[in-house]
């Protein structure tokens, strides 16, 4: 099992889908909710990105615009392709290695939350491999809230239905998200493996990293850091 369709997830709608049920137009029409705000908040001026999952680039254009160096990247050609005049890598993010290191790796869109446990350790050991000492790892869990039950969200144009909400056994939740954008539908079916703050700290820690703290009251985005070795006695 891996993040992709084995894990029952899957996509729907006009123009290409990704292999986890991502619609690439759908990410083209879509614009940043504030994300680049929170992680601009978090990290130094003028820092080096590695963005795992860069998708089409919502985020990444935000980020350059604030004075960051960002290095994209996305295992979908369609997606990366999408974003330009900067250096990007198409590549799964699980068997990324670049011979360089970086003031900030971060990876957004729930990855962390994959329901199979070596999907995420493979995804966590690719931050920890490419973050400089001293630098920070930026991730987006799932808010387990969001999964809580159907509901529809409307806003302009735009129209989310969240429904098939199933709770699975080990804390695993699955949904259908349905959006619709300018007459426009994409569905996709969404699981996500929830993770209580000791299951967090535990997945770091295999990797080498620690938590470092929570960057949002909801505790969805998070930072954390390479762990620090004790010296011997």
């Amino acid at each position: 099992m891996d993040i992709r369709g084995s894990s029952g997830q899957g996509g729907s709608g006009p123009g290409a889908i990704t292999p986890d049920g991502s619609a690439v137009e759908l990410y083209l029409r879509s614009s940043s909710q504030g994300e680049e705000q929170v992680i601009d908040e978090a990290i130094e001026r003028d820092s080096e990105i590695l963005e795992l999952g860069c998708g089409t680039g919502r985020i990444t254009r935000p980020l350059l615009a604030r004075g960051h160096r960002l290095v994209a990247v996305d295992e979908s050609p369609d997606m990366v392709g999408r974003v330009t005049g900067i250096e990007t890598v198409c590549a799964r993010i699980e068997e990324l290695r670049l011979d360089r290191r970086f003031d900030v790796v971060l990876m957004m869109s729930f990855l962390i939350n994959a329901p199979d446990a070596e999907a995420r350790r493979r995804l966590l050991a690719t931050c920890a491999y490419h973050v400089r000492p001293g630098g920070q790892v930026i991730l987006q869990q799932h808010d387990r809230a969001s999964f809580a039950g159907p509901r529809v969200l409307e806003n302009g144009n735009r129209r989310l239905v969240i429904s098939d909400v199933e709770h699975l056994p080990g804390d695993v939740d699955a949904a259908t998200m349905t959006h619709t954008v300018d007459g426009h539908t994409w569905s996709q079916r969404v699981v996500v493996q929830n993770l209580t703050e000791d299951q967090l700290t535990a997945a770091l820690g295999e990797v080498g990293l620690e938590l470092a703290g929570y960057l949002t009251q909801d505790r969805t985005w998070l930072t954390a850091r390479p762990a620090r070795r004790t010296a011997p006695a």
